[in-house]
């Protein structure tokens, strides 16, 4: 699985360079300052099935070859600011990674797909 950790903190880190305002910051979420819409990134791990691939013990080796290269989701959720200027800069700046994304406005998910070479890898 990917270090969502690591992950999250580098979103933090560009939004701040971005010169987006960074309300809180956690292990699980990034909050993005949005006037009363504050904006959330968290990470939904990849999910594989079966949940072992290859036949590898998933106590040893839970992947073997493509199963490696199945990054996660990257959640954007917002409870009503679709269309503001932070809101677009979010959107552009998590589209820059290769993973899908999956957005939540106003409990509404859209799921955005990632890079095209990665799409035929599961996720």
């Amino acid at each position: 699985m990917a270090n969502s950790k690591q992950i999250l903190q580098k979103m933090a880190r560009n939004a701040k360079m971005l010169g987006l305002t960074v309300n809180s910051e956690s292990q699980t979420a990034v909050v993005i300052e949005n006037g009363a819409n504050d904006i959330t990134i968290s990470y939904a791990d990849a999910s594989f099935s079966p949940s072992v691939v290859g036949g590898v013990d998933s106590s040893v080796s839970p992947f073997l070859g493509i199963g490696v290269s199945n990054p996660g989701k990257i959640v954007i959720t917002c409870a009503d600011a679709a269309l503001s200027a932070t809101g677009m800069k979010v959107l552009a700046m998590c589209s820059a990674t290769a993973n899908s994304l999956q957005v939540s406005l106003n409990s509404v998910v859209t799921e955005i797909r990632g890079h095209s070479d990665i799409i035929g890898l599961g996720q």
